[in-house]
């Protein structure tokens, strides 16, 4: 197929959304462990940090890592 071209004329809606944005600024989590820089102790994961990516299992793929990075991260600073 050649230039078929396609128009987005609406969304289906916040229901059916497959990412959201928003969430925790990036700039107040540290990247080597997830945990806030301005409330020690406290770790984040997944959608509840901005950040997402295109959909095709990226935003599945960094739930995944950034749930293992944080837990990893509490487990160690329990130790």
């Amino acid at each position: 197929i050649h230039h078929c071209r396609l128009t987005a004329t609406g969304t289906e809606g916040f229901n059916k959304a497959m990412v959201t944005r928003g969430g925790i600024d990036l700039r107040g989590v540290d990247p080597n462990t997830l945990e806030s820089k301005l409330q020690p102790r406290l770790y984040f994961a997944g959608e509840a940090l901005n950040l997402d990516g295109p959909c095709g299992g990226f935003n599945l793929q960094w739930a995944f890592s950034s749930g293992h990075l944080a837990g990893q991260s509490i487990s160690e600073a329990l130790a």
